[in-house]
């Protein structure tokens, strides 16, 4: 059951809707668990699937299943559009949801999602770790793995991310990294390596750039240093007196000369390819120099002995190696710890299998779609192993109607099948389905309710129709298989979703059924004999035409024209075509036009309508239509003098009471009378398929008085 608590739609439903507190509830069968909600046309049902659907300016709240939902998002999923249906939207995946498929699809999400969160903790470590922010780093030269350098080098540029590199590709490169045991190491001496190699002016590339070179011996090397630092001090106190000993009257100009002449002469006594390497080192200070650089590069160019050069390099390598190592075992431990190689691995096996769809799609495809259309539908992969859908070998989802190899019938039908597989495999438990065979012609129509039924029978559905033949065909696949409401929307009537009850849902479906109720379990409930046997004329007229009955039939012609006289005995036609089970029908009741003319229902229940409320409602109605008919006729045949011989039908004595195709005046009231519903229906449900309910569920109550008045 759903209980509606409100329904808006800016100011389509009257205030009943809101709150609605009768005729709010909705109740599936117990097995199929469909609910019909008939509506004729301009009662809201298109204006209630926005509601449903959340469209701007509505409000819904209703309960189902213990809890109360404000959105129909989460609970209905919506089939409508008519105009649209012949374009297929969607993916492969929205349609088709085998286990195999849908473990397939499931994967393909997982390695996507996955794959974009361990790109972004590597693109992470790299920075944080490892001092790698951008495809340029220099730092990437210590990873001696080509493969591996070449994807650190694509996932830190900016742009890319490792979109070069496919996600097996990846894990397959990651996979086959050894991890090593990493040694005890100076932590310091790692940070120095990675800052200053990433400097421009790196005095760990300068110094290895000395190991191909001869060094020259300069034992005055050291007092580049110190007269760098008295320079310094000249530079930046300008007195007369030593700041470190006191001693007065130094010459602070002369001795700056002389410090910048010997550092100068020092200088350029130097090697060109070590000159910038000294500038750099000189800035080094114990704290900052964990290799202790400057110390062993001194002593070697002022020996002219490249020994100590050996060991900085030699150690520079080791750490390198560490960097390397370190990287390289932080990549692995990611997707070592990552469910993504398995779950790929478990991917790429289902792809090398051929597509497994639910035997129960499988045979809705086969011998529902394909067979309907005479076309082949496969499920099949693309050259990227994705799967598609292909029609006649040509994939069709997303197409537009030109595109596609078929008749806008066929589009129609292909596309709203596939609507119900996509709703099958929607996680909403309440399919809605908005007037589905409207466009279709009598074999699709009977596949179409045939897809519902069957198709969606692990769903809700509540389907939305003005049709008549929709109630039938849904009773012909499966007896008892739903539950009918009647959706009314009118300011001053009894609103909501009017449930009918099952003896008068099983007339309005079976001609059978109706004839037995009119044979046998009626005559209790009449209350009044005489308007009853009125508001059947029609429908006996109709009836005698079928078994072929042309003496009864040609009686009741005397009492559906106003111009006619005579009188009829209609309880002896009633009792000829129904019987008099109990008597409750008078031996005789003979009426004329006139006298019909004479009666009213207003204010009268003809049948007892706490058993029979849809009927005596429908016998009113039915009386509302004779009786309108029946004065216009009289009125203009009496008015105008109408030949009635040569023009025998209501809508010929319409034209000739107005026959001036120039005459403004004339054509408006030519019009205005044949557009009234009462008067152009000529009860051509009676004649043909005997739907009596017709009249009373296609019109208010509230648009018949207009009507009549």
């Amino acid at each position: 059951m759903i209980k509606f608590n409100k329904i808006e739609n800016a100011e389509i439903f009257t205030r009943d809707f809101r709150p609605l507190v009768k005729n709010n509830e909705i109740g599936f069968p117990t097995g199929e668990e469909i609910a019909v909600i008939y509506g004729p046309n301009g009662t809201g049902k298109t204006s209630l699937i926005k509601v449903l659907s959340n469209g701007k300016n509505t409000k819904v709240e209703f309960q189902h299943e213990g809890q109360t939902y404000t959105s129909g998002q989460d609970v209905f999923h919506i089939i409508n559009d008519q105009n649209n249906r012949n374009i297929i939207a969607g993916e492969t995946k929205d349609f088709f949801l085998g286990d195999n498929i849908k473990r397939e699809f499931e994967l393909q999400e997982f390695i996507i999602s996955e794959r974009t969160k361990i790109i972004g903790a590597i693109i992470s470590m790299l920075k944080s770790n490892h001092g790698i922010s951008a495809a340029s780093s220099p730092l990437i030269e210590f990873v001696t793995v080509p493969e591996i350098a070449a994807i650190i080098k694509d996932i830190a540029n900016n742009k890319s991310k490792g979109e070069k590199y496919s996600t097996e590709d990846l894990i397959a490169k990651m996979r086959a990294i050894s991890v090593v045991e990493i040694p005890e190491y100076d932590i310091a001496k790692l940070k120095f390596l990675k800052d200053n190699f990433a400097d421009k002016a790196s005095i760990i590339r300068k110094i290895e750039q000395l190991d191909a070179q001869t060094l020259a011996s300069n034992p005055h090397i050291h007092e580049i240093e110190e007269n760098t630092e008295a320079i310094s001090i000249l530079n930046r106190f300008h007195k007369d007196q030593c700041i470190v000993c006191d001693t007065q009257g130094i010459d602070w100009a002369a001795l700056l000369a002389a410090k910048t002449q010997n550092r100068t002469s020092v200088f350029e006594a130097l090697d060109e390819n070590v000159k910038a390497l000294i500038e750099k080192i000189i800035e080094l200070v114990p704290a900052t120099d964990p290799f202790q650089i400057k110390p062993l590069l001194v002593d070697a160019i002022s020996k002219g002995d490249k020994a100590n050069i050996i060991v900085l390099i030699t150690e520079f390598q080791a750490y390198k190696t560490l960097y390397c190592h370190l990287v390289l075992n932080d990549l692995a431990g990611l997707f070592a710890s990552s469910e993504l190689p398995v779950k790929m691995e478990e991917y790429l096996k289902l792809l090398d299998e051929k597509p497994e769809i639910t035997e129960e799609d499988m045979l809705y495809i086969e011998e529902i779609i394909s067979n309907s259309m005479s076309k082949k539908l496969t499920l099949e992969r693309d050259e990227k192993k994705n799967l598609r859908i292909y029609l006649s070998s040509q994939e069709f989802l997303g197409k537009s109607r030109e595109e596609l190899p078929l008749s806008t019938g066929e589009q129609n039908f292909l596309s709203l099948t596939f609507e119900f597989l996509k709703a099958k495999n929607s996680a909403c438990p309440v399919v809605v389905i908005d007037d589905p065979i409207s466009s279709f012609d009598s074999i699709y129509k009977n596949k179409v309710v045939y897809a519902i039924v069957k198709m969606l029978h692990h769903k809700k559905r509540i389907v939305l129709t003005h049709n008549t033949d929709l109630l039938r065909l849904l009773e012909s696949q499966y007896k008892n298989c739903y539950k009918l409401y009647l959706l009314n929307n009118t300011e001053g009537e009894e609103n909501g979703f009017i449930p009918i009850n099952h003896k008068e849902q099983d007339m309005l479906i079976s001609l059978e059924k109706l004839l037995s109720t009119f044979r046998k379990s009626i005559f209790p409930h009449i209350q009044d004999t005489d308007l009853f046997l009125i508001s059947m004329v029609p429908f006996m007229r109709g009836y005698s035409n079928i078994i072929n009955n042309t003496d009864i039939s040609d009686k009741l012609t005397q009492l559906m024209h106003g111009y006619k006289t005579e009188k009829v005995d209609v309880a002896q036609i009633y009792i000829t075509l129904f019987g008099n089970k109990d008597n409750k029908i008078p031996a005789s009741y003979e009426i004329s036009v006139s006298d019909i003319l004479s009666k009213t229902v207003d204010g009268v229940h003809i049948l007892d309508n706490t058993q029979y409320p849809l009927l005596d409602k429908t016998l009113r109605h039915s009386f509302t239509y004779l009786f309108l008919r029946l004065l216009v006729e009289k009125a203009l045949v009496a008015k105008f003098g109408i030949d009635t011989d040569r023009n025998k039908q209501l809508g010929q004595i319409i034209s000739a009471a107005y026959p001036d195709e120039n005459d403004i005046a004339q054509i408006r009231n030519r019009i205005r009378l044949t557009s009234k519903k009462t008067l152009i229906n000529e009860f051509n449900h009676f004649e043909g398929n005997l739907s009596i309910f017709q009249p009373a569920i296609d019109i208010t109550d509230q648009a018949l008085g207009k009507e009549l008045t």
